[in-house]
């Protein structure tokens, strides 16, 4: 039988995990907005890829620091321990990136070009996106996979039930992407990466603790949100006011 934790010790270190992995995400994040152009660095993936690459690297690596205890004690204490199974994770590993490539040569070059009216300003850089935007936007989407991971983690170390992890998860995913309101990109595209990000949070939660390869399952569609934004707004926004970028 469970033991769920009494109320005291469970508020005090959940709301100090908690707290870690909001100041992880918004300090990133007011980085990226204000850190990097105060230096010098623009914020467009498409022609400034490697340095946000390596911001967003080394956001990763801190995070593994940080919450290296928590990682530790999902792959210790899961149903399926990380990598048991090497020969399967490596073909996950090695189909999921072939699939990346692929589009990245061959889907992408394919969608037909965008346009943006001059009127509105700069375009959003993922409706222009080139093979390059998706270097720092994977290593981005690794960050944040981790900080979920944490969060995941930290929770049903504590024994919450699933729903409520994932209504946690949901929150902070969802309300972290409100920062997006300064990158200018148009409202109605704020809005809808909101609400996508709160749905995803709600699947997080069952994906890394109630399947196998969960998280590899979790980067994956991560990534394949933004290549499925990417295609509805090349293919159905010609005029891209009509489109969900728009």
């Amino acid at each position: 039988m469970t033991t769920v934790p009494h109320p005291g010790p469970w508020k005090r270190r959940q709301v100090r995990v908690l707290g870690w992995l909001a100041g992880f995400w918004l300090v990133s994040d007011l980085g990226y907005y204000f850190g990097l152009p105060a230096f010098g660095i623009g914020t467009d993936y498409n022609r400034h890829p490697m340095p946000i690459a390596t911001f967003y690297l080394f956001w990763s690596g801190l995070a593994a620091i940080v919450f290296w205890p928590l990682y530790s004690r999902w792959n210790s204490d899961g149903p399926w321990p990380t990598l048991r199974n090497r020969v399967l994770a490596a073909l996950i590993w090695t189909t999921t990136f072939a699939a990346a490539l692929a589009f990245l040569h061959w889907g992408l070059p394919s969608l037909p070009q965008a346009t943006w009216p001059e009127d509105l300003g700069q375009p959003p850089d993922l409706l222009m996106a080139t093979p390059a935007y998706f270097f720092p936007k994977t290593v981005e989407i690794l960050f944040q996979q981790l900080l979920v991971l944490a969060m995941v983690v930290s929770l049903s170390i504590d024994g919450l039930p699933l729903r409520t992890i994932s209504l946690f998860v949901a929150l902070l995913f969802g309300g972290m992407h409100v920062l997006l309101a300064f990158s200018g990109i148009p409202p109605r595209a704020v809005i809808m990466f909101i609400l996508a990000s709160t749905a995803f949070g709600l699947i997080l939660p069952r994906l890394i603790l109630q399947t196998r390869f969960g998280l590899a399952a979790a980067f994956a569609l991560h990534w394949a949100f933004y290549v499925v934004v990417l295609a509805q707004a090349r293919i159905f926004g010609p005029h891209v006011a009509s489109s969900v970028v728009g």
